[in-house]
């Protein structure tokens, strides 16, 4: 109850230019990664209002990568959009180390869809892959960072400079939130501006996601970061990276002579390796992915316009409650697809006389893909 003797004082009145402090107080619950560069953690942030919210926190512990992270935050701070994660926050800790608070995602990235279907690189190159994942979810998870790409690549952050470069498209860097089903790009940590003077004097990402211009030092642009997701459909269709061998080398150095090795051999699009992928969608890829720039589409645009036309030419195509349904069925061997679950998968296939969802189509290598992993090669290569 207010004292009724302390007098009761207006504010002053809201104005442009105002400006008042609140703070907010972070509780780390557990470590979420970890590299070169610093750690990623799950923490609680509760406001100056005392209301939580999850977030994941990433610290630079190396000092001479603070400019780095705080560039980071000032273009993060800029973006919005549905497929991209938020911004919270930035600031320092008690101990002076730099972070930047980003919005938690409730799921997995695509590393873990690849281990929960069991598509994963190791396995492929092992021939033990039983199931890949469906055509369609594949290209409608690269749709979707495709849209983060489109946003990214043509934002106007003002005083001439527009458009923003990713350079590290990665499956690491793909979430997948699993109570929307959306997918979102994150950690732009080395990304620069569109024709920015640092776009082609460093190499950075990871090596087998690079795109030849940047490994090779030359300027790069928003058709890198179509490569490098290249890349991942790649993957997701075929298990296999065309950039990396059996006996890939671990360091730095040697994982760039394998992937110079490799770019000079001819790519099989993902349907000359396994058996069942869809031929227009492969195609779709393999553009992605052609080694001359010219060749290759020129803005996240154009593989959205043939993306489009393959997920939705018969007006029924996958939505986000369709990669939640997809995510619940794989965990759940013994679970039967629902009413809603087989409305929201139109799209698969029919498999038997029961007419079941195939939301597990198989992984068979083609004999030519057979013939090259039995010679210890990159079946992606010829």
């Amino acid at each position: 109850m207010l004292d009724s003797n302390i007098p009761i004082i207006d504010p002053p009145a809201l104005s442009p230019g105002a400006s008042f402090d609140s703070t907010s107080s972070y509780c780390l619950k557990r470590r979420l990664g970890e590299g070169g560069m610093g750690e990623v953690w799950l923490a609680e942030r509760v406001s100056a209002g005392r209301h939580g919210q999850r977030v994941a926190v990433k610290f630079l512990c190396n000092a001479r990568e603070r400019k780095s992270l705080a560039a980071e935050a000032l273009r993060m701070s800029r973006l919005y959009h549905d497929n991209i994660v938020p911004f919270v926050d930035s600031g320092r800790d008690a101990g002076g180390r730099f972070f930047v608070a980003m919005a938690y995602v409730e799921g997995m990235d695509l590393r873990g869809l690849s281990e929960l279907v069991g598509v994963t690189s190791n396995a492929a190159f092992e021939r033990s892959v039983s199931c890949r994942v469906p055509d369609r979810l594949v290209g409608f998870i690269v749709f979707m960072v495709l849209r983060a790409l489109r946003y990214a690549h043509t934002y106007d952050f003002g005083e001439g400079v527009v458009g923003l470069i990713h350079r590290d498209v990665s499956p690491g860097n793909i979430l997948i939130d699993e109570k929307s089903g959306f997918v979102k790009l994150t950690d732009f940590g080395v990304a620069v501006p569109q024709g920015g003077q640092n776009c082609g004097q460093e190499i950075v990402g990871k090596v087998p996601y690079m795109s030849p211009e940047l490994l090779t030092g030359g300027m790069v642009d928003r058709r890198s970061d179509i490569y490098s997701l290249g890349i991942v459909a790649y993957e997701l269709l075929t298990g296999f990276n065309p950039n990396v061998y059996p006996t890939s080398m671990t360091n730095v150095l040697g994982a760039i002579t394998n992937v110079m090795f490799a770019l000079d051999r001819r790519l099989r699009p993902p349907h000359e390796v396994v058996e069942g992928v869809d031929p227009d969608l492969s195609r779709i890829v393999a553009r992605m992915l052609h080694r001359d720039v010219e060749e290759r589409y020129q803005s996240a645009d154009d593989v959205l316009a043939d993306l489009r036309l393959y997920l939705f030419d018969h007006g029924l195509g996958p939505t986000g409650a369709s990669l939640v349904s997809y995510i619940d069925l794989m965990r759940d061997p013994l679970l039967k697809p629902t009413t809603s679950m087989r409305q929201v998968l139109p799209f698969l296939r029919k498999k038997g006389s029961d007419g079941q969802l195939d939301y597990k189509p198989a992984w068979q290598l083609t004999p030519a893909a057979d013939e090259s992993l039995d010679r210890d090669e990159n079946p992606c290569r010829e």
